[in-house]
């Protein structure tokens, strides 16, 4: 599994991008990017909210859940998780976007959890949520042109 040339990609798609035996098990990383890399980006305040959203409701949803990250390009979100299947984490994402899209609050997004509580938008994290299930029949597909990219680290000669 190898990343996407981000010129060629049409979201939103999930998909598996990395997985990597671990001493306890399986480590899976999975994109689900949202907005086209280069040309759109979600808005801060959006993205921190769902960001909020996923971390807390997708890990409750499931134990194999580890963590979801927002892409710093704010384009999509990392979830990493020991589910290897598109079609059970696509599941539980629906189920949890179904949530989000019917909120009444953001998880967390109060100064005593949040290091930047004023940076949140609920009306536009329902507005994507709604909008990535009203496009869920694309998530298995990064589009027609989507073409895979070869590493460029050799992890075996990483020195840190």
């Amino acid at each position: 599994m190898a990343d996407l040339d981000h010129r060629f990609v049409s979201p939103p798609y999930l998909r598996l991008t990395d997985r990597r035996k671990t001493s306890s098990g399986e480590a899976n990383v999975w994109h689900l990017r949202v907005a086209q890399p280069n040309v759109t980006h979600i808005q801060s305040q959006i993205m921190h909210s769902v960001e909020h959203f996923l971390g807390d409701y997708l890990t409750a949803a499931s134990d194999e859940v580890v963590s979801v990250a927002p892409m710093g390009c704010q384009t999509g979100f990392y979830i990493v998780t020991s589910i290897g299947l598109f079609d059970e984490l696509s599941a539980l994402l629906v189920k949890v976007l179904e949530t989000v899209a019917s909120a009444t609050a953001v998880p967390h997004a109060d100064t005593v959890q949040c290091g930047w509580a004023a940076n949140h938008s609920l009306q536009g994290a329902k507005n994507l949520a709604s909008w990535l299930l009203d496009h869920k029949s694309e998530w298995g597909d990064p589009g027609n042109n989507s073409r895979e990219l070869q590493s460029g680290v050799d992890r075996k000669n990483v020195m840190i």
